[in-house]
């Protein structure tokens, strides 16, 4: 329940002492400077409708490295395969700790996540940028969700840049990989099946 005290400058403060349902310990959340009680009264509704549904006070403000670990060892492990878990443990560890590890969960942006896995998109697959954004988007569901430690997920319909012809690189022989290459042609072939596909192979690069 919120009280209310006026200070000698005149300005109103609210104090709220509530039960935190995920540590079942008694805290107080305020804040001063408002100009009048009745807005000092407005905002501390406002908190009190957060705490009665969320269950808590500071909205995100859980470190993205705690709450990775929380969920690992609360909701995955005991609930996928373990070589499931070991992949996603890698993942987490490798790719997405580095990036966000020492942010707070609030700090999560749609243009800074965006961002983040285009960049991703110039160093993995589609596939694997895929499988690192379930993880995350699992992640941040189950903190609005299941943990209610977060109001909303900034992270979902997110684009993931696809696969085209023009990204794909064109690999061409070193002089080394050729001189090996026609080497090992050059020399008489046991299997029959693939002898006339290599040869034409050399008599195309011989020709150029």
């Amino acid at each position: 329940m919120a009280s209310f005290r006026k200070h000698a400058n005149g300005s109103w403060e609210y104090r709220i002492r509530y039960k935190d349902k995920n540590s079942n310990k008694y805290k107080e959340k305020s804040k001063r400077g408002f100009k009048t009680k009745k807005e000092a009264q407005l905002a501390a509704a406002q908190i009190e409708t957060d705490i009665e549904y969320y269950g808590f006070a500071n909205d995100g403000k859980e470190s993205i490295s705690e709450y990775f670990s929380k969920w690992l060892e609360i909701y995955k492990k005991p609930n996928v395969k373990p070589i499931t878990y070991s992949l996603q443990e890698r993942n987490v560890r490798l790719n997405i700790l580095p990036q966000w590890g020492n942010l707070k969960l609030k700090d999560i942006t749609r243009t800074k996540y965006q961002k983040w896995i285009n960049e991703l998109r110039d160093k993995y697959s589609e596939g694997t940028v895929r499988r690192i954004h379930s993880i995350m988007n699992t992640a941040l569901n189950d903190a609005v969700h299941e943990f209610r430690i977060l109001r909303e997920n900034p992270v979902t319909r997110i684009k993931i840049p696809k696969e085209t012809k023009n990204n794909k690189e064109i690999k061409f022989f070193t002089v080394d990989q050729l001189e090996k290459f026609l080497n090992q042609v050059k020399e008489p072939q046991k299997n029959s099946k693939y002898k006339h596909s290599i040869q034409y192979g050399s008599d195309w690069i011989t020709d150029r």
